[in-house]
């Protein structure tokens, strides 16, 4: 057996939620599991282009730059490229550093 943490209530009941989204064949998001969405939404974790995103999706780049719009304006996630290469941004998502940058006004 494992010593209890504190997190291990919170964690139950995500799985909890995580389960009976499965059951309906649904992620996290809502999105379907076996869709272009919720494939999108899975590859994140692990990294990946543009051109791969839409290959193991199955769908066009049009599509996948659609999604990853979708993913911060509706969802509000941290969704970065650095040289050509979308992740989820973790860090800024879990409060360690600010997302983007803010403009300064000038008058």
């Amino acid at each position: 057996m494992s010593i209890g943490l504190k997190l291990d209530r919170a964690d139950t009941a995500y799985a909890e939620r995580a389960h009976e989204l499965s059951l309906k064949n649904r992620n996290w998001l809502r999105h379907g599991s076996k869709t272009c969405a919720g494939k999108i939404d899975e590859m994140l974790f692990d990294r990946a282009t543009v051109k791969q995103l839409a290959k193991r999706a199955r769908t066009t780049k049009a599509n996948v730059y659609v999604h990853l719009t979708h993913l911060r304006k509706v969802h509000k996630l941290a969704v970065v490229n650095k040289d050509g290469v979308f992740r989820y941004d973790m860090e800024s998502m879990n409060g360690k550093k600010k997302m983007g940058r803010k403009s300064r006004r000038v008058n």
